[in-house]
């Protein structure tokens, strides 16, 4: 005996079906609880027109997209063969945090520069200026301007020397940071 939920997960080929059910195979699906095998040959043969009727409604989709000239497919852009390169990619996330990093401090100083200075107006300030936060949010609070601050704070000259290895240009002003 074979089960199936519905007729046309087993076969929509009216054919392949009629064979499984000369073979002695006894078919059942939930769906039709109380068919023979005669009203499941006519489910098969109903099966097997709604599978050719949806061929045709698929050509003619995909003619009628193709004449629109609508791109069809997924992504076929070119692939390399060799895996994507760990380090390359840490040192660009490098590169933009440091980037993001530098922004976001000039962005606070000006903020202080104004006598702004607590956090919650800080992030009220940043959010009404629309400044993204540091993973591209549009609204801060006083918890996201928080590891800004600190990580500006850790790198002024007040704080220390940083070493050499942990100071980094900014691509898009080519100032150094941290200062």
């Amino acid at each position: 005996m074979l089960g199936a939920a519905r007729l046309d997960r087993i076969t929509r080929r009216a054919h392949t079906f009629s064979g499984l059910l000369e073979e002695g195979i006894s078919i059942r699906t939930a769906d039709t609880p109380g068919a023979d095998d005669l009203m499941m040959r006519v489910y098969a043969a109903m099966a097997q027109k709604e599978r050719e009727l949806i061929s045709e409604r698929t050509r003619a989709a995909l003619a009628a997209a193709r004449a629109r000239e609508a791109v069809l497919g997924g992504d076929q852009g070119w692939r390399s063969h060799k895996p994507p390169c760990a380090a390359a990619a840490a040192e660009a996330r490098r590169e933009q945090a440091t980037c993001t990093a530098h922004r976001l401090s000039l962005e606070v100083e000006a903020l202080r520069a104004e006598g702004i200075s607590t956090h919650l107006g800080l992030a009220r300030a940043l959010t009404k200026r629309g400044v993204p936060t540091p993973r591209g949010g549009v609204v801060w609070t006083h918890t996201t301007v928080a590891p800004v601050l600190n990580g500006s704070e850790q790198s002024s000259p007040s704080r220390g020397v940083l070493p050499d290895l942990l100071r980094r240009r900014c691509r898009s002003c080519g100032m150094n940071f941290p200062p």
